[in-house]
């Protein structure tokens, strides 16, 4: 009981001192008082400043840092959306140059029945070149025909046929074979076969043969027509000595990246190869 009386008389001079000091300071009585004060704390204020302005500052950049973190978030979300709009674009307007290639070949020549056909899927190793695209029986494609790229040039033959899909071995596969002979020179052939690596070299080469010449399908044994475009000879090897010389042959058309192909319907194989791909 006395120290609740204790507590409640200080608690009450406490009250009455802060009453006091208000009405004097609303009066002017403590004008003096609180300039003296006010010098005697300025050192100190001046000190506390010192210390807690860094604080108070690194403080401020940890919140700039993080608002700086999430604008850099959001611009590579937006940069990442921007590049895949951009690739989507290329790949559309790849997409358009190859069908208005398609459709001026078509035009062009009317004796030959073309079909277009995308590229759905690619196998590719160092022995395999093998694509698979969105055309089968149903389309009317059959085992061996003919798929040129959509500027007419040779990529390869289709090896098997679903009633909805097909599959191409391209030239540069290890498999391939592919009688050809060089345009405008008479007698000057040979055997282009793909090498490891999706190479393609002219085997058992004849004639006079130099680099820069256009190999084109030779129309021998019944499985290419004639004249078929398939690639410029890049490079001659060998010696006098030499029954062949090694013939290096650049294909005429990118085989890794058409997305768009022809089926050569109105050629019908005579020798169809029956391996699968």
């Amino acid at each position: 009981m006395l120290i609740l009386n204790r507590y409640s008389w200080w608690a009450g001079v406490m009250v009455g001192l802060a009453i006091l000091l208000g009405i004097l300071g609303q009066v002017g009585v403590l004008g003096p008082v609180q300039g003296v004060f006010l010098r005697a704390t300025a050192p100190l204020e001046a000190l506390l400043n010192g210390v807690f302005r860094p604080v108070a500052t690194i403080l401020s950049n940890f919140s700039e840092i993080d608002e700086l973190q999430d604008e850099n978030a959001r611009l590579r979300v937006e940069n990442e959306d921007l590049r895949n709009q951009l690739a989507q674009r290329q790949q559309d307007a790849q997409r358009i140059r190859e069908l208005e290639a398609a459709l001026g070949l078509a035009q062009g020549d009317t004796s030959q029945q073309r079909l277009a056909a995308n590229v759905v899927h690619r196998d590719s190793s160092p022995f395999t070149s093998v694509i698979t695209i969105d055309r089968g029986s149903n389309d009317g494609v059959v085992k061996g025909m003919v798929v040129t790229s959509t500027q007419g040039s040779l990529m390869g033959t289709v090896t098997r046929v679903t009633p909805t899909r097909s599959f191409v071995r391209l030239i540069t596969d290890t498999r391939s074979a592919v009688r050809a002979t060089v345009l405008g020179a008479e007698g000057a052939d040979g055997i282009l076969r793909g090498n490891p690596g999706r190479t393609l070299t002219l085997d058992l080469a004849q004639g006079a043969i130099q680099v820069g010449d256009t190999l084109v399908t030779a129309g021998l044994g019944g499985s290419f027509p004639y004249g078929i475009p398939i690639g410029i000879v890049s490079a001659v090897e060998g010696s006098a000595q030499d029954l062949f010389p090694k013939v290096r042959v650049e294909p005429l058309t990118r085989l890794e990246t058409a997305t768009t192909v022809l089926v050569l319907l109105s050629f019908v194989p005579e020798a169809l190869d029956t391996e699968a791909p």
